[in-house]
């Protein structure tokens, strides 16, 4: 069998309160089951599971699904590994495609050579006489082998063939090394190392495997540090440094540190601070976020007090918001980053930083109104500066507190400030008993089915511009789902399982009206507004047809025209 049939058998056999109850501690509570979420630090019951519907939902960090979702992001496995492991468990046999089961093998295959070379780099690190330069490095940097070890650091020699030579001797595929970013290719099909003179940081996700490497130049040189590049596994926008070391003391202790580098993050850890993360090179991108989110805890963005760290505080800032996250900053000393920091100071005053830290929103007023001028148009700069920040923020308790704060600054009546900034949810169209949003339409053709189909023809993908939530509108017109057995709805895709569920398990939208009703307004609405795109591009087409003599063709598209007004 192929790979959706066997999903969907598994999702017919496997019960996901059996499942789940094998990871998880639930109890019943009505129709469903809850428990503590093992995706963030759930401090009460917020994780759900359905078993008349088959999905779990967390109505505190947004993970939600099938029985395979759950495996899927419990385990950290990609879907074909998933449905390969339930399928073994509950004797499914399957047959992959070439493409599926090279795609799955190809994964493996490049966590299997990363690991090989991890090894690599460290035996030279420890046991080799040219390593001996990493080693001196580390002590004058302060740290121990103890730390270094416990992060598998390693080294990367000089020579240009070093893992070249060492992968072929042990047989590996050179041209999947290449693809892995450990090998570069010469112009005459050799291969030649990434890695040089460098001590090397493996870069592990959350299952503790090497998804890739970072590497700093032990001579002069540039660059100074070298990334893997993107690969199959390995992806910067979406993974943190040290996270799957420090992982557990974060959630322990409640508060974490964000900090910009591999030798911040080691030089905190070997003092003692045990809750930090690294980005790897790169700004922070709204998939770190979500992992932060996840460990719900209070976050403080450690940066350096010149121009760079102003910058990447106000980068930060509106992605934090987005994700309902509201982290503090810590501006370090003049002339120190965290690893001289703590290595001057000591891990106490690193710590007590956290006193003097600043919320994000207010550092950007008073680091921003120090560079504008009071005059108009500095103060109209100003809230340029904020206006992104501001509209990112979805609390409406929260915003309006924010927007208070912004008119006082900028001298001008919250009504004309909250005016100039966008609202949401942002709404595509009404009716004269209601209004909707796009995830309010999707919302109701999932929770009423027997109208999918209806509005789909009328034209509901036409009006979703939301990719989310028209992958899953397509998603559901594949599968001819039912609300009622969604385990006939199979999607690889964790954001659009957490999305379905997380629907499927709310109350659904419009419950004051009769669901014939809002199906007939809805329909009407959609109509409405196709005759009128449809008007719009016949009133171009007519005056190009005119343009060009073309009378009879005018004469045509103006009758078409004609009638069409009538149903407008």
């Amino acid at each position: 069998m192929g790979l959706k049939e066997v999903a969907r058998q598994i999702k017919e056999v496997a019960n996901i309160v059996d499942v789940i109850g094998e990871h998880i501690s639930l109890r019943r509570s009505g129709r469903n089951y809850l428990g503590l979420c093992p995706f963030h630090a759930d401090k009460k019951p917020s994780f759900t599971v359905n078993e008349e519907r088959q999905i779990f939902h967390c109505f505190g960090c947004g993970a939600g699904g099938d029985v395979i979702a759950f495996y899927m992001k419990f385990h950290n496995l990609d879907f074909v590994e998933a449905v390969r492991e339930l399928a073994r468990r509950f004797d499914i046999p399957l047959e992959l495609s070439a493409g599926k089961e090279e795609t799955s093998g190809k994964r493996e295959a490049l966590f299997e050579l990363n690991e090989k070379a991890r090894r690599f780099f460290e035996h030279l690190l420890w046991a080799s006489k040219s390593g001996e330069v990493a080693r001196n490095y580390l002590k004058t940097r302060g740290l121990s082998e103890k730390t270094a070890r416990l992060f598998a650091l390693g080294y990367a020699p000089s020579s240009y063939d070093s893992l070249v030579s060492h992968l072929r001797l042990s047989r590996f595929d050179l041209a999947l090394a290449e693809e892995a970013g450990l090998l570069v290719r010469r112009e005459d099909g050799t291969f030649f190392d990434r890695f040089r003179n460098r001590l090397i940081f493996p870069i592990f996700d959350a299952a503790r495997r090497v998804a890739g490497f970072g590497g700093r130049i032990l001579e002069e040189g540039d660059p100074k540090y070298l990334n893997t590049p993107e690969t199959p596994v390995y992806h910067k926008s979406s993974i943190l440094y040290g996270l799957s070391h420090t992982r557990a003391a974060i959630k322990e202790d409640g508060f974490g540190f964000v900090v910009e580098g591999y030798l911040d993050l080691l030089s905190l850890y070997e003092a003692g601070v045990k809750e930090a993360v690294a980005t790897l090179g790169t700004a922070l991108t709204p998939q770190h976020v979500r992992l932060l989110r996840g460990l719900q805890a209070e976050w403080f963005l450690v940066f350096d007090a010149d121009e760079a760290g102003f910058k990447a505080a106000l980068r930060a800032a509106p992605i934090f918001f987005n994700a309902g996250l509201f982290p503090k900053v810590i501006l370090l000393p003049e002339g120190h980053d965290p690893d001289s920091f703590v290595r001057h100071y000591g891990a106490r005053a690193f710590y007590d930083l956290r006193e003097g830290a600043e919320e994000v929103f207010d550092f950007m007023i008073r680091y921003l109104s120090a560079r504008f001028p009071a005059g108009l148009e500095g103060r109209l700069a100003l809230f340029k500066e904020l206006q992104p920040a501001l509209e990112a923020i979805k609390d409406p308790v929260l915003r309006e507190m924010k927007i208070s704060q912004v008119a006082e600054r900028l001298k001008v009546s919250e009504s004309a400030l909250r005016k100039s900034l966008k609202t949401s949810p942002e709404r595509v169209g009404s009716s004269p008993a209601f209004s909707y949003s796009e995830r309010s339409l999707v919302e109701f053709v999932i929770h009423f089915p027997q109208y999918f189909l209806e509005l789909w023809e009328a034209g509901l993908p036409e009006v979703l511009k939301d990719k989310r939530l028209l992958a899953l509108l397509k998603a559901l017109k594949n599968s001819k789902f039912s609300a009622a057995s969604p385990s006939d709805l199979t999607l690889e895709d964790l954001e659009l399982q957490s999305l379905w569920s997380e629907i499927l398990l709310t109350p659904p939208p419009f419950k004051d009206y009769p669901p014939e009703r809002v199906a007939v307004e809805i329909k009407s609405w959609l109509l409405r507004r196709r005759a009128k795109t449809r008007l719009e591009s016949l009133l171009k087409a007519i005056k190009e047809a005119e343009a060009s003599g073309r009378e009879e063709e005018a004469l045509r598209l103006l009758e078409e025209y004609q009638q069409l007004r009538l149903q407008v």
